[in-house]
């Protein structure tokens, strides 16, 4: 028994248990209604045949791409493209230095990429530069047909402990604190010693040059996390570190954001919605530090430094922590780690039209310094630390801890 569909000739098995001769075959890819001719021979050799109308349906994949969305998958090695795919529209990016968060794609095929590959991700209006962390099977409605791509925005390469350099620091205070970040990674990243691991396709610009009489901040061993370093640059000094991909690899350009470019915002429009603000305090502000020779007392003043007067005008209020050390000659640094470790939160975040006409959001960037009036008539000066992008109308915006001089208006805050 045959049977010729789309001029297409078949043989065809009988099935005992149905009665019927079957064949299994791939349907055309474009639907329609196609001509169907079953023919046999009987016992005497004569040919039979049978015509029939059969309508196939064209399939349609339903996969909420469109063509804007791309994402390129490049070789953590050379950046060579290792593939390239569409991805649907649940997706979050986030590019927040502050809490360092995980961003994701879901694609419907899996994609030929390993962890610690670059992903590019080419939209109609932005791009986006992150490290593949993670790839699995399934969305959150345990769809075995997706694969989640997880990764974490670019800046990450540089999440690693090193050593401190005394000669890469005396660069903070004698030719700019750029200068200071483009030699570490230079020494650490791209030009090391230890050539297996050096960043090829990475190139550095220095823009700006900012002196200032600053030193790196380490644990007793001298060893520091250079991304902590980086995203402290941002938000106390508006060191933007701005990351874009061309022809030779991934370039970096490091400079100060001058005064122009200062964004002006005002939550009580209609483009910015969702307005909220959050204040956390932990504050220590005395230490009682008892050794086995004495009892000292440390105090912190309203301009973080640190006093052992006890009628300082200018002690600020707070908790009080008492803690031992055996050495008297140890007991201030005990006190200043324990100062060290207060902790002052106060950020702001809202949601902003992304095709808003009353302001510039292409120009609003990791580290962009804001001015941005609130519901309640305050103005505070800021800095961007993470933008989020969830496919909406909207993106979520998120101002790190402001750059607040005095303690005592953090407590005076948390009071209100």
């Amino acid at each position: 028994m045959q049977v010729t569909i789309n001029n297409q000739t078949y043989n065809l098995s009988f099935n005992t248990s149905s009665g019927y001769w079957e064949i299994e075959t791939t349907a055309p890819l474009t639907g329609g209604v196609y001509n169907v001719v079953a023919s046999n021979n009987d016992i005497y050799g004569r040919t039979f045949e049978n015509s029939v109308k059969m309508q196939v349906l064209e399939r349609i994949v339903e996969t909420n791409v469109i063509q804007n969305n791309l994402a390129y998958f490049l070789d953590s090695s050379n950046l060579e493209i290792k593939d390239v795919k569409e991805f649907t529209n649940n997706y979050n990016f986030k590019i927040d230095e502050e809490t360092n968060a995980n961003s994701f794609i879901n694609i419907i095929e899996r994609p030929n990429v390993e962890n610690g590959d670059i992903i590019y991700i080419k939209r109609k209006k932005s791009s986006y530069l992150g490290i593949v962390s993670n790839i699995t099977n399934g969305d959150d409605s345990s769809n075995k047909n997706v694969y989640k791509v997880t990764f974490k925005y670019i800046s990450n390469i540089f999440d690693r402990k090193i050593l401190l350099s005394s000669s890469q620091e005396a660069l903070i205070s004698s030719t700019g604190i750029e200068d200071f970040i483009a030699k570490v990674i230079e020494d650490e990243f791209t030009d090391s010693a230890d050539t297996f691991i050096n960043i090829e396709w990475l190139t550095i610009n220095v823009l700006t040059h900012t002196t200032l009489q600053k030193s790196v901040d380490t644990d007793d061993n001298g060893i520091y996390n250079f991304h902590t370093f980086i995203t402290n640059c941002c938000q106390n000094y508006n060191i933007v570190m701005e990351y874009s991909l061309n022809d030779e690899g991934i370039t970096i350009n490091i400079y100060k954001a001058g005064d122009d470019a200062l964004q002006i915002l005002d939550t009580t429009v209609s483009d910015i919605i969702n307005y909220k603000e959050v204040f956390e305090t932990s504050i220590t502000t005395k230490v009682v530090v008892k050794t086995d020779t004495d009892v000292q007392n440390f105090f912190l003043l309203s301009d973080r430094t640190v006093s052992e007067d006890i009628d300082d005008p200018d002690r600020a209020k707070g908790e009080i922590e008492v803690t031992y050390t055996a050495e008297s000659s140890e007991a201030r640094q005990t006190a200043l780690d324990i100062f060290k470790g207060n902790t002052y939160n106060h950020n702001i975040s809202f949601y902003i039209r992304e095709d808003s006409s009353l302001f510039d959001v292409e120009r609003l960037k990791i580290g962009t310094p804001i001015s941005i009036r609130t519901k309640n008539n305050v103005v505070y000066d800021t800095y961007i630390s993470a933008i989020e992008d969830t496919n909406d109308n909207f993106l979520r915006i998120t101002c790190g801890n402001m750059r607040i001089d005095f303690v005592d208006t953090i407590l005076k805050r948390r009071k209100e």
